[in-house]
């Protein structure tokens, strides 16, 4: 398609770089692509400081024209009071800032912009009355998200900060999305919890994707014997996961087989998980190691990788990692929600830590199996979430409300449309 440079403004609450977590990855790899044929002009919060010049480097390597402002946790967290009696949720509030907001006013009265993209519900609030075509890529339904959360958390204090949230996105989820000409959402599953609260917005779905070329898979699984967890560990999602792997799975797999390692990758591990690693039973099998400089390693050396997900909203990347390495998953019936792979044949499921524990040693035992199941589940990967096919997705979804030229002859591409609709039904 032969189509014009737009200008694009798009906003983001966390700095995209280091790829670490799936919000940054996604992020910075949508900036990438657009940036190849548009103009694009990103502004972001960075937690701290000032942006190390790695990280400048790496979006103004692409092109891309970069404005990062400091957002201070402390500062932010006492800036959300004001807003206790409002309708704004304090994931939202926490990410609304005067000097954020002074900068996107400046920038939308130096430029025309064509198409403003707000990455995550939490930048909304500062484009959504531009009048501009504007895309909300939303991620997952908020809403489903912290009520699940709620639901399984077990202290005080985190079913009083879910109840509360629960409370406000009701009210302001439903609404944020009618100012937006597009909301792109990671699954179906939360397409569908969104069309629940509001079915006259108009959402789309675009799903993750992996850099197959980063993630190779390795197929040959003789020699295995670790099981594998990764993930940010002072995220309370991953920290439940962590904590019910060594309290509740480990502890059944090593009556089978005492000699299995369980590996924690990931960065700042928390005092609670470090402790309860120090005080296992068996000493030695279960190792915290932290950050590592590529984690596609550890992937492609583990027999097993092991997902006990509680049930949140969105898609989790760790697992297409694994799946795109040759590593075999097993998870919970959430945990591969938003991924089109069958249990049984694709990933191995369990309802309860038993059944998790017993899936993770029936792959232990099977050199067989984990070469199975690791095939299978590589292939879908291939299939189904190369960052092409995703790029694609998103030219169609701008395609949608940008007026722009398109082929020689005066026609769209309408098999690319056909593919994109057919697999957003």
């Amino acid at each position: 398609m032969n189509q014009s440079r737009l200008k694009i403004l798009f906003l983001s609450p966390r700095f995209p770089f280091p790829l670490i977590g799936g919000d940054h990855v996604k992020c910075y790899h949508l900036l990438k692509h657009l940036s190849t044929n548009h103009d694009v002009t990103l502004v972001t919060f960075n937690h701290g400081d000032k942006p190390s010049q790695e990280q400048i480097n790496s979006i103004e390597g692409l092109g891309v024209r970069l404005v990062a402002l400091p957002l201070y946790p402390y500062k932010a967290a006492i800036g959300c009071v004001r807003t206790l009696f409002t309708d704004m949720p304090l994931e939202i509030a926490f990410y609304y800032g005067d000097a954020f907001a002074e900068a996107v006013e400046k920038l939308c009265s130096e430029n025309q912009f064509d198409l403003g993209i707000s990455f995550f519900m939490r930048s909304a609030e500062y484009i959504r009355h531009k009048n501009f075509p504007k895309i909300l890529v939303a991620e997952d339904c908020r809403t489903m998200y912290q009520q699940r959360s709620f639901e399984v958390s077990s202290s005080f204090k985190q079913k009083l900060v879910r109840w509360w949230e629960v409370r406000k996105l009701r009210k302001y989820e439903p609404w944020i999305v009618n100012d937006f000409d597009r909301t792109t959402l990671v699954t179906r599953e939360d397409i569908a919890a969104m069309q629940r609260q509001n079915a006259y917005a108009d959402y789309r779905l675009l799903t993750n994707g992996v850099n197959l070329s980063e993630f190779p898979a390795n197929l040959s699984h003789e020699g295995r014997h670790t099981v594998l967890f990764a993930g940010k560990l002072n995220v309370w999602a991953n920290e439940m996961m962590v904590k019910s792997i060594i309290k509740d799975i480990a502890p059944k797999v090593h009556e089978s087989m005492p000699d299995t390692i369980f590996q924690i990758v990931g960065a700042n591990p928390t005092k609670t998980i470090t402790q309860l690693a120090e005080s296992y039973p068996i000493a030695g099998r279960i190792q915290i190691v932290g950050t590592v400089p590529r984690l596609q390693e550890y992937y492609q050396k583990a027999a097993v990788f092991i997902h006990p997900h509680s049930g949140a909203s969105g898609i989790q990347n760790k697992l297409l990692e694994a799946m795109a390495s040759g590593c075999p998953v097993v998870t919970s019936p959430t945990g591969a929600q938003g991924i089109p792979v069958v249990a049984g044949r694709d990933y191995l499921m369990g309802k309860n830590a038993t059944e998790l524990a017993e899936n993770v040693i029936s792959l232990l035992k099977n050199q067989g199996l984990r070469e199975t199941i690791a095939k299978n589940a590589r292939l879908q990967i291939e299939k189904h979430h190369s960052w092409e096919a995703i790029y694609e997705a998103f030219d169609v979804i701008i395609d949608e409300i940008v007026p722009r030229q398109v082929s020689n002859n005066g026609k769209a591409n309408e098999s690319i449309l056909e593919n994109v609709y057919e697999h957003n039904k």
